[in-house]
C-alpha cells in the first residue's frame, strides 16, 4: 500500500510540475476542459440511468399487462365453458335505461337548381362590358361555352346545382 502512495504522489508531483510550466491560458483551457469533461460525463451517466429506468418501467408494464390478459382470457374462456357445459343462458348485463339517448337532427338535403341567362338573353361581357357578336353567341348556343373576342373571359351555359 505504501508502494501504491509513494506512486501516486510521484506522479501528482510531476503533474503539477508539467501543469505550473505551461503558461496560463494553457492551464485555463485545461481546467475549462476538465470541466467539459466532468459535465458530459455527469450528463451521459445521468441518461444512461434514465433510458435504464424507462426500459425496466415499460418492460414491467408489459409483463403487467400481460399476465392480466392471460388470466382474463383464461376466466372466460373457463366462464364460456361452464355456461355452455351447464347448459344456463350467460346472463346479459342490464345498460341503465335513465341514460338519455340523443340522437343527431335528421337533415334533409335539398338540391335548388339555378339557371343561368339563356344564350339569347346574353348580351355583353362580364368582364369587360363589350357587347357580343353574333358568332360568339352561336358558338354558347351549339357548345355551351365561349370566350370573349375583347378581354378572353370564358362564359359557360350550363346551370349550376347547389345542395343545401
Amino acid at each position: 500500500m505504501e508502494q501504491f502512495l509513494f506512486g501516486l504522489e510521484y506522479y501528482w508531483q510531476q503533474f503539477l510540475n508539467w501543469f505550473l510550466e505551461i503558461p496560463l491560458y494553457g492551464q485555463i483551457l485545461i481546467i475549462a476542459g476538465a470541466i467539459a469533461i466532468v459535465v458530459l460525463i455527469c450528463v451521459g451517466v445521468y441518461y444512461l440511468l434514465k433510458g435504464i429506468a424507462y426500459l425496466i418501467y415499460y418492460i414491467l408494464k408489459g409483463v403487467g399487462y400481460l399476465i392480466y390478459y392471460i388470466f382474463k382470457g383464461i376466466y372466460l374462456l373457463f366462464e364460456g365453458l361452464y355456461y355452455l357445459i351447464s347448459g344456463k343462458e350467460k346472463p346479459i348485463k342490464q345498460v341503465e335505461q335513465s341514460k338519455v339517448e340523443v340522437s343527431a337532427p335528421v337533415i334533409e338535403k335539398q338540391v335548388v337548381s339555378v339557371q343561368k341567362p339563356q344564350p339569347s338573353a346574353i348580351s355583353f361581357c362580364s368582364e369587360c362590358g363589350n357587347k357580343f357578336s353574333e358568332s360568339m353567341i352561336t358558338q354558347l348556343k351549339t357548345r355551351g361555352r365561349t370566350f370573349c373576342i375583347h378581354c378572353g373571359e370564358g362564359l359557360t351555359d350550363n346551370p349550376i346545382e347547389v345542395v343545401i
